[in-house]
């Protein structure tokens, strides 16, 4: 039996190795048929190009007739192998192996069939051993070989061969790209033509929203004419930018584009242009939130990101975006990664110095797309600014003007003036100046104004400015140190007596000057007078001369107000003679008043000089002459009673000195520190300077005309000289006991000196005031004779005609009371050199009455009587009025004289405003009265016709006029009141017109709009509080606001303008800047 079983292995490998051959045959026949059949479909595709229905059944053929073969050729003899399916059996096997083993022929069959048999028997089983024996050593897998297959072989040479040409010859295109093709049956692939389109671009994708230029070029034998584009169903022509190549521009792409080119009936692939969405920036907005200092409303800004700020600004920005993932804010040593949620996002900081930002977005395509550079500038707040300019004043050359601009690009805060005493740096003292809180401000300020610095130090000030900067803290700048130093009042008196010295000099050049003018002026009136008409050279030499008129009047005036500055502020230097000074001062304004009428009737002179108006011209001359002789009597008397003054103050600055200086002596002895040699001698100094003053002032009094008694002592000068001397000596030899003997000696000497140089100058006074009290007694009944008989020879003439034999008598007559007037005069102009209560007012009373008794003799020796007596009648007025004036003057000076004189009974103690205009009412109706009976009489109009009774109601009215004025003068006195110096003035005027145009309604006129203006001003004195029914009489001084004052001053020295609106206005910062520099224009 175990022969028939290693038959049966053998048996089993034979099958096995006959469907291997099988498998082996059909591997061969597979891929020669299987090549064969795609090698003749790629023909067919390369020569047909079919379209993708016919390569999509012609691929699926292909797979379909390579299924086929592969289960034929290779699955059924795997399937066969691997006993999935039957296949031969082991009869046919048997024959198979009989067949190629003629040994063996039948006898493995009959084997198989023997085994095979039901009806098994030993001796059966016995001939299949033996048979099965016979067989072992056969090989059966002998019957199959494999090199049988080798015949198949060329079927498959003839594909791979033809592969393999291809490939060698570089032709394998033929085979790949119909391959590729069919691969891809269902994509339009070009058909082969003489040319095909090529895409030039690198990649087709482009950026949203952005054009896209696609460039397009044929290759081949010939060029298409007309190509086209098609995409979206739409059809396009492309343009032919050189031969053979075109291009196309897809604008504003939105979503990806499917395109295809078609040219002469040859249709390109299907292509795809990508389109990347963008990350934007759409816009943005940023919010500032201003620091709270400076007051300025927070607002936005769009459009931009490059803005200055003010530093410490917080900004914001509100982003809006779109396809944005991340937006960058980078600066120069950050970067802000601020992530995008649902299109918008916020991003804040503050910012302290000028930053310069870049901005950009990204998302997963695209990173940092379109960068954006912002500038932020920020602007720091600078420190204040600060000019300042100084004046000094004109007139004392120590109070100091400043003007200042001060100005921050924000805000001011406070100001302040820094003095201190030099070299004292601890004792610091500052004072606020006000100020807006605005950005700009100017300030005007007197130094020292009301500030208490001591006498003779030196002092040291400045400005200070603070800005309102509260992010850094407030900043402050100072300004340049001035220096100061308040003069001692016995400096201010020496410099004080040293001007009024000057001006006396200078006043007196400007007098010598006035009466050498009167030669030239006499000689120009004779001249027009005696020619009818003035040749070019006279009248060149009249304008010369009213030219040297108008420049000798402003340095008059100019003197004159040096002079009135030197008598100014009484209180500091505690004058006694406080009347007098305010007399002088009285004088020198109203000395200033007559020089302006001068000017301005020189001014009237030279026009009427051009125009060669004779008889104009000849009155011109005569009222400047008559103008002339009355301004210089009063210089004469002003300046004698300056002279005197400047005497008197000398004199009583002179006593003080000496008390001082005799203090001080008494100090130096009393003080064993301070007695020295050193300090001895100069006090011996002092006293030699002293007596070298007395020695001046002596000079001085005797250059007076009515010189003062100023006897010196000469006997206690020598015994302080002696003391001194002797003091010194002992202090030189060391004896302080025996000087200091000496010291108190020459101390007690120099205080009683000084006693008795006041005492004296006293004394001096009140005699000089009762020899003058006497003086004028005469002169009054001097000048009442006068008037009396010059109204007798009026009356004569009056009732005299010119034929009569007494007329020439009579004429001589007036020509001796001419001479007996000079008389008058010359002794009253004697008196006003000493006495300050003669006024310009009564030098202008005699000026007119002379003048006017030449005109009445040089017409009455005209024999022109009415136009004589009516001369004569201004004499006997202007005689009476001098008699008031006279009359009163000598009442105040016994007054004077004797205090005690009419205390209790004055006539005009309770004299109000309101008796006043009742006064003035009752006078308007007695002159309404007599104007109206003049009226009535025909032919009579002035004055040079009217009766001696209407002259003498005139003359009542006249002196009833000028008795209210001076009441009305007297209420004003104490009051300063400009409306009522304004009333008294033109109640001086129509006193004036009442004398040139009589009862001439114009003068009626003038008195009615008289009363009815006293009237307005007593109401508003009423509304004011200013009544003197009301008035209290607790304190009459008037507060001064000096601060005011003095900023209004400092204003005038630098002629200057308030910023009235001195707020910071919202302007924008390019703005604020021109404000600023307007502000800081030299010229502004």
């Amino acid at each position: 039996m175990d022969s028939y079983k290693q038959v049966k292995k053998k048996l089993e490998a034979f099958i096995r190795k006959f469907y291997l051959n099988k498998l082996l045959k059909g591997v061969i026949l597979f891929c020669a048929t299987g090549l064969i059949y795609l090698l003749v479909n790629l023909l067919v595709e390369h020569f047909l190009w079919l379209n993708s229905t016919w390569r999509t059944f012609l691929f699926w053929l292909l797979v379909g007739v390579g299924g086929v073969l592969f289960i034929f050729f290779i699955l059924i003899p795997l399937a066969k192998l691997f006993k999935l399916t039957n296949g031969i059996t082991a009869e046919e096997a048997a024959k198979i192996i009989g067949i190629h083993f003629p040994e063996v022929n039948d006898s493995l069959l009959n084997i198989l069939q023997l085994k095979n048999d039901p009806q098994q028997s030993e001796l059966l089983l016995a001939g299949i051993a033996q048979k099965s024996a016979k067989l072992k050593a056969v090989p059966f897998t002998a019957a199959v070989t494999y090199k049988t297959n080798t015949k198949y072989l060329k079927y498959l040479l003839f594909p791979v061969i033809l592969i393999l040409g291809f490939l060698i010859t570089g032709n394998i295109t033929l085979i790949t790209s119909p391959l590729d093709r069919l691969a891809k049956h269902d994509v339009r692939f070009e058909a082969p033509a003489p040319f095909r389109f090529l895409i030039l671009n690198d990649s087709l994708s482009a950026r949203e929203n952005t054009d896209y230029k696609i460039l397009i070029a044929s290759e081949g034998t010939i060029t298409p004419e007309r190509p086209e584009i098609h995409y979206n169903n739409q059809r396009y022509f492309l343009k032919k930018i050189a031969p053979g190549k075109f291009e196309y521009t897809f604008s504003k792409l939105k979503t990806d584009v499917d395109f295809m080119l078609i040219g002469n009936g040859v249709s390109s692939r299907n292509y795809r242009l990508n389109v990347i969405k963008v990350p934007k920036l759409l816009n943005f907005m940023m919010k500032f939130n201003y620091p709270k200092y400076l007051g300025k409303i927070n607002d936005s800004l769009s459009g931009t990101g490059s803005v200055r700020v003010p530093e410490g600004t917080k900004i914001m920005w509100d982003f809006n975006t779109i396809n944005t993932d991340i937006l960058n804010f980078s600066t120069e040593d950050s970067l802000h990664k601020l992530k995008v949620e649902d299109k918008n996002l916020q991003f804040s900081k503050t910012v302290y110095k000028n930053i310069a930002y870049r901005l950009s977005t990204t998302n997963k395509n695209i990173k940092d797309f379109e960068a954006l550079d912002y500038n932020i500038r920020v602007i720091k707040d600078e420190l204040p600014e600060m000019e300042v300019k100084q004046k000094l004043d004109s007139i004392d050359e120590v109070t100091q003007y400043f003007y200042g601009k001060i100005s921050d690009d924000h805000g001011l805060s406070r100001l302040n003036l820094v003095y201190y005493p030099e070299n004292e740096i601890d004792s610091v003292k500052s004072e606020r100046i006000s100020i807006s809180k605005g950005n700009f401000e100017q300030f005007h300020y007197t130094f020292p104004g009301n500030l208490e610095l001591r006498p003779g130090v030196n002092y040291t000030f400045y400005f200070k400015v603070w800005d309102n900067d509260a992010v850094n803290g407030v900043k402050a700048v100072e300004s340049r140190s001035f220096n100061f130093r308040r003069k001692t009042i016995e400096e201010i008196e020496e410099e004080k007596l040293n001007q009024q010295g000057e001006s006396i000099k200078d006043l007196n050049k400007s007098l010598e000057n006035i009466k050498a003018s009167e030669e030239e002026l006499d000689e120009l009136n004779r001249l027009q007078k005696e020619q009818k008409n003035l040749d070019y050279n006279q009248r060149k030499k009249l304008n010369n001369f009213i030219q040297r008129q108008q420049e000798q009047s402003k340095m008059m005036r100019n003197y004159a107000d040096k002079l009135k500055r030197t008598l100014e502020d009484e209180s500091e230097n505690n004058t006694k003679d406080a009347a007098q000074k305010e007399e002088l001062k009285n004088r020198l304004e109203r000395n200033e008043e007559r020089l302006k009428e001068n000017e301005a009737l020189l001014e009237e002179l030279k026009k009427v000089a051009d125009k060669i108006n004779r008889e104009e011209l000849g009155n011109k001359l005569e009222e400047l002459s008559k103008k002339n002789q009355n301004e210089e009597r009063n210089l004469e008397q002003l300046l004698e009673l300056t002279k005197a003054y400047y005497v008197e103050e000398k004199l009583q600055k002179l006593a003080r000195d000496l008390k001082r200086l005799s203090e001080k002596q008494e100090q130096v002895s009393e003080e064993e520190t301070r007695n020295s040699l050193e300090n001895q001698k100069k006090i011996a100094e002092e006293f030699k300077d002293f007596q070298e003053q007395m020695e001046e002032l002596g000079e001085d009094n005797k250059a007076l005309k009515q010189p003062k008694e100023l006897e010196r002592d000469k006997i206690s000068e020598e015994r302080i000289e002696k003391d001194l001397r002797d003091a010194e000596k002992d202090l030189q030899n060391k004896k302080p006991e025996g000087a200091k003997e000496k010291q108190q000696n020459a101390a007690q000497e120099m205080k009683e000196m000084s006693r008795k140089m006041q005492q004296k100058a006293a004394q001096q006074s009140t005699r000089q005031l009762k020899a003058n009290i006497e003086s004028l007694r005469q002169i009054l009944d001097n000048l009442v004779t006068f008037s009396f008989e010059q109204e007798d020879l009026l009356e004569d003439f009056n009732e005299m005609e010119v034929n009569n034999a007494l007329y020439a008598s009579k004429l001589r007559r007036q020509n001796i009371l001419k001479e007996n007037f000079k008389h008058v005069d010359d002794s009253l102009y004697s008196l006003a050199l000493s006495n300050s209560m003669i006024s310009e007012e009564i030098t202008k009373k005699l000026t007119d009455i002379e003048f006017d008794l030449e005109k009445s003799l040089e017409r009455l020796a005209q024999n022109k009587v009415s136009r004589g007596t009516s001369s004569q009648q201004y004499v006997v007025t202007g005689a009476n009025d001098l008699a008031y004036l006279l009359s009163k003057i000598l009442s105040s000076m016994q007054r004077q004289a004797n205090p005690q004189m009419g205390k209790g009974q004055g006539e005009n103690a309770d004299f109000q405003l309101q008796d006043i205009i009742k006064k003035q009412q009752e006078l308007n109706k007695e002159f309404e009265k007599n104007a109206k009976d003049q009226q009535n009489e025909s032919g009579r109009t002035k004055g040079e016709s009217m009766t001696d009774g209407e002259m003498g109601e005139l003359f009542e009215i006249y002196k009833q006029q000028q008795e209210l004025r001076q009441k009305l003068q007297e209420l004003n006195k104490n009051k300063r009141d400009a409306k009522g110096d304004q009333l008294a003035e033109e109640m001086r005027r129509t006193e004036e017109e009442l004398l040139d145009k009589g009862f001439d309604p114009k003068n009626q006129e003038r008195l009615q709009k008289l009363a009815h203006d006293l009237m307005e001003y007593d109401e508003a004195q009423i509304e004011q509080g200013k009544n003197e029914k009301r008035e209290s009489q607790t304190n009459k001084r008037d507060f001064k606001n000096t601060t005011k004052d003095q900023s209004i001053k400092a204003k005038e020295y630098f002629n200057s303008l308030e910023i009235l609106n001195r707020q910071s206005l919202p302007l924008r910062e390019i703005y604020k800047q021109k404000v600023k520099s307007y502000f800081e224009r030299k010229d502004n």
